[in-house]
């Protein structure tokens, strides 16, 4: 069963650690958190005095692994090695595995990675043998609640304090994407300098929109059929800002989320149909479905064609760019 990435670091407080670890999950994110996690406890059990061995069967043998496995590092008294790419390894290969993990070297610490494995990958023989042979760590990706106090306490390390509208603004932009986020917020503190309080107006900024008016002001106009105001935010959102082209993602983004909403409607609850689409905030799901409700399946499908056309015209400096983003909208609205 997936685990908490808290629970497994504070696992890591009673500093007795097994001889080997299996380590997956679909976040990377999280997976190099917690291979961080696992080096620093161990650094701070023994003094400092762990060599880091890292080796990828991609590129080398399992008889290697073996070797450096069971070897007394010359420079510590215990050693954690790290491998990659276990998981492609074959039925006779994953045999050696077992052997060592059924008499594994004191000296050595384990870790095998791996990423997010699918229902096939844990059906190979590799799978069962790693899952036998070692502790087995699993990683669940955070939920909406665990990234926003992730989110606090990364710019509360730096003696600041982010407003719920700019950390709905990266959740919305970036989902629980926690290596973007990051980048995103640390972009955030530096663009915020002395200031304590990171706003809306920070992150909008530094994701290269404009901060005059948001880009949920223009979403909202066009759930709310208002055309004038949705018309009007065009030029300023779309064609002015720093970074046009991630202002339309973004609102492309937005309606393929509306279609599958619409279309996954009555399946399953709100919150849950979010998940499956990547709105990871429960209140903001039941926002967009509302929304969705409002546009026709065929509406929102032209429009999704529509704003494609107007990528590519932006892409080869149309002249009408500008028209045919005016006409996707009079035909939301």
């Amino acid at each position: 069963m997936p685990i908490r990435y808290t629970d497994f670091e504070a696992s890591l407080t009673k500093r007795k650690f097994h001889a080997n670890y299996f380590l997956f999950g679909a976040d990377p994110f999280l997976i190099e958190l917690a291979l961080k996690g696992l080096t620093r406890a161990m650094e701070e059990a023994n003094a400092g005095q762990v060599a880091t061995v890292i080796q990828d069967l991609d590129e080398s043998s399992v008889e290697e692994f073996l070797n450096t496995a069971q070897s007394l590092s010359m420079f510590a008294p215990r050693q954690l090695l790290v491998v990659k790419g276990a998981m492609k390894l074959r039925e006779h290969q994953g045999k050696r595995l077992a052997r060592y993990f059924s008499d594994p070297n004191p000296q050595t610490v384990a870790l095998f990675l791996a990423g997010d494995l699918d229902r096939d990958q844990r059906k190979k023989k590799v799978f069962e043998i790693l899952s036998s042979g070692t502790h087995v760590v699993e990683l669940a990706p955070l939920n909406y609640r665990e990234v926003t106090d992730w989110l606090q306490r990364q710019a509360g390390a730096r003696g600041c304090k982010m407003d719920p509208e700019a950390i709905r603004f990266l959740l919305d932009l970036q989902g629980t994407d926690l290596g973007r986020l990051q980048q995103d917020v640390e972009k955030a503190l530096l663009y915020a300098g002395a200031e304590t309080q990171i706003t809306l107006s920070t992150v909008e900024a530094v994701s290269g929109f404009a901060a005059g008016h948001t880009l949920f002001e223009f979403l909202d106009a066009i759930a709310a059929r208002n055309k004038a105001r949705a018309l009007e935010l065009v030029e300023e959102i779309f064609f002015t800002g720093k970074e046009t082209g991630l202002a339309f993602w973004w609102f492309g983004q937005q309606l393929r989320q509306w279609l599958q909403l619409k279309e996954l409607a009555g399946r399953a609850p709100a919150a849950a149909i979010g998940k499956q689409v990547g709105i990871y905030n429960p209140s903001a799901a039941q926002r967009m479905q509302e929304q969705a409700k409002r546009f026709s399946r065929q509406t929102l499908f032209n429009a999704i064609q529509r704003l494609a056309s107007v990528d590519d015209k932006v892409k080869s400096s149309s002249l009408d760019t500008r028209f045919t983003m005016e006409l996707l909208v009079h035909e939301l609205t």
